[in-house]
């Protein structure tokens, strides 16, 4: 039943959103302060980045909000969720029975054939010794 109850994977995603949005306008400030730009292409990059970060922020504010609401929506009614439950504390406290199996004739012969087929024993070879290498 873990599949009826798993949360929405949205507020993971909004902190990554968040946190790169905010990284993304802190640095663009720092560089604003200490390194403002001189040239038009300059400014263009500040600013871009400014947005970026800034919409990537809202994004992921938005995000989180969506997923707290989608929480709700993406489970189960209650009455399902019971009906599941129920029926998998009837299946545990009844497991199936296992009833063994007979084997036919031709699967006991098939069993007695492997059971007696002998494997061939590897033959040693004998090594020549130092004498007949000199030879």
């Amino acid at each position: 039943m873990q599949f009826l109850t798993t949360p929405s994977g949205a507020f993971p995603i909004s902190l990554i959103y968040i946190t790169v949005g905010v990284l993304i306008d802190v640095w663009t400030g720092a560089s604003l302060i200490y390194y403002p730009p001189t040239t038009p292409w300059g400014h263009f990059l500040v600013v871009g980045f400014l947005i970026t970060g800034l919409s990537l922020l809202i994004i992921g504010l938005t995000l989180g909000h969506i997923g707290r609401a989608a929480r709700h929506a993406e489970l189960p009614p209650a009455e399902v969720t019971a009906a599941v439950a129920e029926a998998e504390k009837a299946a545990a406290n009844h497991p199936p029975a296992i009833v063994p199996g007979v084997l036919t004739s031709d699967q006991a012969a098939q069993v007695t054939e492997v059971a007696n087929t002998r494997v061939p024993r590897p033959v040693a070879v004998p090594s020549p010794s130092n004498s007949q290498l000199l030879r």
